[in-house]
């Protein structure tokens, strides 16, 4: 019996430790596109920690959490939000189908390529912009647009412009078991276009301002049809809005954050356990020549007061796009 005992022991031990290994391996080599420093070495203690059985760090995969803000954190958002881009272009066509759409400001603005006016006015643009289309057909026009067209000065198409590093640090945290949540101010239906295969994170992950849409066709003998409508559910997934978003799908606690903007505060903020265990990244984008230079110093002075970490991309990124 005792003997038995043992071998069901050594047995069980051996499995963790393979475990541990396939755990390891799978994630060896994939942050090569991280430079060798600070940042990816904080990064690879924190998961190494949380995910080691044998660690007072540890913790269990179902705790395991990362959430990563969108534009300027996982995509180039200069000279303007992709969404943004997107809407301007909606409304060109729009007007060109109909040329009385023109006389209205937003149509107009769009037409002059007035984009501090559209940048002012851009959740009616929005709402304006895609009102009445159904959700599928919304979906490919988005997804289309991603795909075939190219940033006016990178020159190349909008679905490359994804950090590298950013991309393989949520596919390495999926690998040691994170559950990864993309949380962002653009709309959520809009990232679900693009996801998993572009931005690889599952489409339920996917936590971005909500736009209403209606059932279009309940008694109808075919698949069901969702109409856009123009209006946001609230909160509105900004700022504090973020916080109280992450709050209802029940993901109050997380390990790790990433942001670029004060927008992301609250979010980052929010970051804790109950051991003091997490990972809260700021991205400065201080690399003119291989995306744009332009910082948050309100965020900096918050991530140094905190101890976040400042992820540089001109030092700690190897390359910036795929």
């Amino acid at each position: 019996m005792y003997r038995l005992a043992m071998i069901l022991v050594l047995a069980a031990l051996q499995c963790g430790c393979a475990a541990v290994r396939k755990s390891s391996d799978s994630t060896a080599g994939a942050l090569d596109s991280w430079a060798d420093g600070i940042a990816k070495q904080r990064i690879q203690k924190f998961v190494a920690e949380t995910c080691d059985p044998s660690s007072p760090e540890y913790v269990p995969v179902v705790g395991r959490c990362a959430v990563f803000d969108m534009d300027g954190t996982l995509l180039c958002e200069k000279p303007n939000y992709i969404e943004v881009v997107i809407t301007k272009s909606r409304l060109q066509e729009l007007a060109a189908d109909n040329p009385d759409l023109a006389r209205k400001p937003l149509y107009k603005a769009a037409l002059a390529n007035d984009d501090a006016y559209i940048d002012e006015h851009v959740k009616e643009a929005i709402l304006e912009a895609f009102a009445t289309v159904t959700l599928d057909s919304l979906s490919h026009y988005w997804r289309t647009y991603v795909v075939q067209n190219a940033h006016p000065t990178l020159n190349r198409p909008y679905e490359r412009l994804f950090y590298k590093p950013m991309i393989d640090l949520i596919v390495y945290l999926q690998n040691a078991g994170f559950s990864v949540f993309v949380v962002s101010t653009s709309q959520q239906e809009f990232i679900r276009s693009f996801c998993p295969d572009i931005l690889p994170v599952p489409r339920r992950n996917v936590v971005g301002s909500m736009v209403g849409f209606s059932l279009a066709n309940l008694d109808a003998n075919a698949p069901q049809t969702f109409a856009r409508q123009k209006h946001y559910f609230e909160p509105y997934n900004a700022d504090e809005g973020k916080a109280v978003r992450l709050r209802e799908r029940g993901l109050g606690q997380v390990l790790m954050a990433a942001g670029n903007s004060m927008g992301d505060y609250a979010m980052l903020d929010g970051v804790s356990d109950s051991e003091g265990r997490s990972l809260v990244m700021v991205i400065d984008h201080d690399d003119p020549e291989r995306e744009f230079e332009y910082h948050k110093p309100s965020l900096m002075e918050k991530a140094i007061e905190e101890n976040w970490l400042v992820v540089s991309m001109r030092n700690d990124f190897a390359t910036v796009f795929e």
